[in-house]
């Protein structure tokens, strides 16, 4: 009996969700039909090229919509008492329609509706981009503020899935009017895939990226799906367990949307970037039989200190170096005016920064952005002849992941990906602003600098370099710069009373295998390099959250065209790759 009235419950059950099924299924169809002649005659349509639209993979055409089909069905049954939940909360919070929508670019850049919980006033403007709003902070409603951390204003777009306007996984859909947006996807094909509820470019900044950024990790991301099923199929799943990690810790969510971190620019830093000075298009004069006083602005810096013990041994009767510690404000009390140079190497390093808080973030801008141009600014008003300032090529934005590579050429436009790089960007821009004839300003960008007593990932492949008995050869390329290269750089540089845009680095690329494999030659120990691991560091790349990080930075590319590093008249790079090693490891035995 028991067992009977269990199964009349389950046939129940299936029954009612068949049904439900059916209903939601139909009202879908049409709805979807009704905002498709909607739309029909639109002026603001997109046209396609149809010579550059991809076919779809049978992944993407069937199994990818079938697996949206079944889990926005449950999504939206399993879900309703939240769904009843956040409608009652928003209808107290500012009386008004529970649902919002917005004419957005679908696939093939033909327009839907879009539906999220609202999160903002009744009299915030419609159709446009929360980014392009003055201060969008004071049109979000108390309960909107908690909706938009969480990404629960997004869960209406389970019945976009359900309907087939989106899938889960995709690039996010573009306002009707981001036609920059819009414009840019296209270069990557973009816009000839669903859009999603989260995908690669959300999981890696989300509202923290700028358009080209944005636009470049959708076409990452396309073209995963499109090359073969097996690769989308585990881009989808490498987006979605990425998105509950981002959704959990509530990463790259900034007021002001895309690219907001960027456009709230401290004083005194211009908006446009001013005229890029690339130092290789010239020719320099090292004058041997100058001296010059150098203060170098930041005590007890690794780097600071290295170039001054360099400069004493190499070029003692050449530059005469005084330091002046940054952390108190005694340091405005210097008087700048008996220096010929200053170097400027004061800042805060690399952080953690998807866990960080706002007050963090703020010190960060303070020290690397606000710091350096009153640096500049004190510099030239005392009439120093040079200022070095050591950026980073952290400018450039993250390292490509495990497989990709990225090379860093004279075209290509500094976009920070984090805020640590986004305060070296705007000091950089600020204090190449104040160059001029008497003044002149020499950025440095360098790639990882290296070398004893270094901080950061070299100390981490030394250990496990000192420990490992096999390594993974993959074949990965990294501009890499030993301290040593870069202090006899800054001497050269300084000699020639130069400025413009520098990016010093080794003679060679850098492989991560090879640099360990040298490192445990160097300290006595046996290793060998073999592909047969390769394969394991692929699966771990996939792998959302820290792995896939420590793949990424143990195995990433990013390089600096060589052609960037040579500069007529500066004879820096001394030690080649293997006597660096050398000099860094060879003292600890």
């Amino acid at each position: 009996m028991a067992n009977k009235k269990k199964t009349g419950t389950i046939i129940g059950v299936i029954a009612a969700l068949a049904g439900t099924y059916v209903i939601l299924r139909t009202i879908g169809k049409k709805k979807v039909k009704e905002d498709e002649e909607s739309f029909k005659n639109d002026p603001d349509a997109y046209t396609i090229n149809e010579e550059t639209k991809e076919d779809d993979t049978f992944y993407e055409a069937h199994s990818k919509r079938a697996i949206d089909v079944i889990l926005s069905f449950f999504g939206l049954v399993l879900l309703s008492p939240l769904y009843l939940i956040i409608t009652l909360a928003i209808k107290i919070d500012d009386p008004g329609p529970v649902l919002f929508t917005q004419k957005r670019v679908g696939k093939n850049k033909k327009f839907f509706k879009l539906h999220k919980f609202r999160s903002m006033k009744m009299n915030t403007p419609h159709d446009m981009p929360t980014h392009m709003l003055e201060n969008p902070d004071q049109y979000i409603t108390r309960v909107g503020k908690f909706l938009r951390k969480s990404s629960l204003d997004e869960l209406p777009q389970i019945w976009d899935i359900f309907v087939g306007n989106m899938s889960i996984i995709g690039p996010r859909p573009a306002l009707w009017n981001q036609k920059d947006l819009v414009e840019e996807r296209d270069k990557y094909g973009a816009n000839d895939v669903t859009p999603g509820l989260t995908g690669w470019a959300q999981i890696n900044g989300r509202d923290e990226l700028e358009i080209p950024v944005k636009a470049k990790l959708d076409g990452d991301y396309v073209k995963a799906v499109k090359s073969n099923s097996l690769k989308g199929l585990l881009m989808d799943i490498k987006c979605f367990f990425g998105t509950i990690s981002s959704v959990a810790k509530s990463e790259g969510v900034v007021e002001g949307g895309t690219g907001e971190m960027h456009k709230a620019l401290r004083e005194d830093v211009p908006e446009e970037d001013p005229e890029e000075d690339f130092a290789y298009r010239k020719s320099y004069t090292v004058d041997h039989s100058a001296h010059k006083k150098v203060l170098i602005t930041g005590a007890g810096s690794y780097i600071g200190e290295s170039f001054k013990d360099y400069a004493s041994k190499h070029y003692g009767d050449n530059l005469d170096i005084d330091t002046v510690d940054m952390i108190s404000p005694k340091w405005r009390d210097t008087d700048f005016s008996q220096y010929d140079i200053v170097y400027h190497v004061a800042g805060l390093a690399h952080a953690d920064v998807g866990h960080v808080s706002d007050e963090v973030k703020e010190k960060y801008y303070k020290v690397n952005t606000d710091l350096t141009i009153e640096v500049a600014k004190k510099a030239k008003a005392a009439g120093v002849k040079q200022f070095i300032f050591m950026s980073s090529m952290i400018v450039y934005g993250e390292s490509a992941p495990f497989g990709k590579e990225k090379m860093v050429d004279e075209n290509t436009i500094p976009t920070p990906a984090n805020f640590y790089g986004d305060s070296k960007w705007q000091a950089d821009k600020a204090v190449r602003a104040l160059a001029d004839d008497t003044f002149k300003v020499a950025v440095i960008r360098p790639p990882m600098i290296y070398g004893k007593g270094s901080k950061g990932n070299y100390p981490v492949l030394a250990k496990l370099a000192k420990k490992l008995h096999v390594f993974p050869n993959v074949n990965n390329k990294r501009s890499m710069l030993h301290i040593d290269n870069l202090c006899e750089f800054l001497c050269q540089l300084m000699l020639t009373s130069e400025g413009g845009i520098f990016m010093p680095q080794n003679s060679s690329y850098t492989k991560t295998a090879e640099m360990v494999k040298e490192i445990a030659s160097v300290s006595g120990h046996n290793m060998a390099v073999t592909g047969l691991l390769n394969p394991f560091v692929s699966l771990a790349s996939h792998v959302p959250g820290k792995v896939s990080g420590l793949v990424n930075k143990a195995f990433g590319n990013m390089t600096y065209d060589m052609k960037l590093s040579v500069y007529e008249g500066l004879d820096y790079q001394v030690s080649n790759f293997q006597e660096t090693i050398e000099a860094t490891e060879g003292e600890s035995l």
